[in-house]
Formats: structure tokens, C-alpha cells, sequence
């Protein structure tokens, strides 16, 4: 039943009584959802910000910004840990970060990224945490090789299965990383990710920024993309 009386009234109305985010059958053309640029995500602009900075904990709209080149890699990695209330946790990952003349490492090398890229095609339907999964295990290639037989179709590890003998120190620390990851159970503390002797600098920045692709996906790999 219309209220209206001429057809292209009752259009509107009928548009009008529609449940929000239903979108309309027929009558119309869909439209492609707006496509941010760095001008947009300018964060003078955000209700968050004040004059001395953003008033919150991690970026409301970072995801929207790391897909236009607003924000980098090395944001995204600090703003998941801005909460983090360890003083020398953070004067780690400052010291690794904080450094604006280095190209962020994304990846350990070309054979990370190639068996990374060609095992993400793979899975059905994968979810971050997953995928941080894989981005963790083929960072290690000796790791990648002894559990890359456990792993299903979707990225799920099949943790009671696996056996670890004679692994590097590096490799124990990914698979404790790994193993909190699809668990959600803690495996790894600030105190021994802020200790050198216990985590190489090298575990350290592929676990945080695994921890980064399980809040945020794959999007945030978008810069060294850009870079190829």
C-alpha cells in the first residue's frame, strides 16, 4: 500500500520503507561504494582528533587509510600495540619502527613472499588469523617445512599433530606466536618479546606484525605491494 498517489512517488516511498542496509530489487542502477584518497583521510577532518594529537586508542578508520596510502605499514604495527602498557616492549618496538629512513620489512625475503602469496591462493575462505598464521610459519623455512603438512584448506593448524625437535630459537618463538594466534590462548609475554636474548629482533617484527595482518588482514600489506 502507497501513501502516494503518482508513480514516481510511490518509488520513493517504497525506497523509503525499506529496513537500512537493503539495498533495492530492480528499478536501478548499484552503485560502487566511494573510493577514499589521502585528502579524505586527513585526520584534521576525524572527530577524534584534537589539537594535540588522536584522542583514541588505534585509528577508528585506520583500515580505510592503509587502503589509500593515508597510513603506512609501520602505523598500522604501532597503533595495535599503542595500548600496551610495558615500558620496555615499547622502547623495542620504537627502536625497530621509529625509523623513518627504513623501508619497512615486510618480509623476510622474495621466497617468504612467493610462498605466502601462492598458499594464501590456496585456502578456502581463510580469516586474519589464519592468514597471520601463514605469514608467521613461512617467515621460518625450516619451520614452513616441517608443518606445512598439517595445515588444512582453510589455514587451520592441526597443533596436536605437530612434533618439534632440534628447532632454533627463532623457530620456538614462531611457533609459540603461531599457537596463540589460532588459540587465542597466551603463549608469548611482553617481558620475553621485550628481551633480546629470548627473541631476535627478526622474530620480533614478524610476530607483531603478525599479530598486525590477525586485527587488520591482509590490507595492511598493501605498501610493499606498492613497492614491487
Amino acid at each position: 500500500m502507497y501513501f502516494t498517489e503518482l508513480p514516481s512517488l510511490n518509488s520513493i516511498e517504497a525506497i523509503m520503507k525499506q529496513p537500512p542496509g537493503v539495498s533495492q530489487r530492480g528499478g536501478g542502477r548499484k552503485r560502487s561504494s566511494h573510493k577514499y584518497n589521502k585528502k579524505d583521510c586527513d585526520c584534521r577532518f576525524c572527530l577524534e582528533h584534537s589539537k594535540d594529537g588522536c584522542t583514541a586508542d588505534i585509528c577508528p578508520v585506520l583500515d580505510i587509510r592503509l587502503s589509500c596510502g593515508a597510513a603506512s605499514f609501520r602505523d598500522a604495527v604501532q597503533a595495535i600495540f599503542a595500548g600496551a602498557r610495558h615500558i620496555p616492549f615499547q622502547k623495542r618496538l620504537s627502536k625497530i619502527y621509529d625509523r623513518k629512513d627504513d623501508k619497512p620489512v615486510v618480509f623476510q625475503n622474495e621466497q617468504h613472499q612467493r610462498i605466502f602469496e601462492a598458499q594464501r591462493k590456496n585456502l578456502r575462505k581463510p580469516d586474519n588469523q589464519a592468514l597471520a598464521v601463514l605469514y608467521l610459519l613461512t617467515a621460518d623455512h625450516d619451520l614452513w617445512f616441517r608443518m606445512r603438512r598439517y595445515i588444512d584448506g582453510s589455514g587451520k593448524v592441526d597443533l596436536q599433530a605437530v612434533r618439534l625437535e632440534d628447532i632454533s630459537i627463532d623457530g620456538y618463538a614462531i611457533w609459540k606466536a603461531v599457537k596463540e594466534l589460532q588459540t587465542g590462548e597466551k603463549q608469548i609475554s611482553l617481558s620475553e618479546l621485550s628481551d633480546r636474548d629470548v627473541i631476535s629482533d627478526r622474530a620480533f617484527r614478524f610476530i607483531v606484525q603478525a599479530v598486525a595482518i590477525a586485527r587488520l588482514g591482509i590490507g595492511i600489506l598493501r605498501e610493499w605491494r606498492n613497492r614491487e
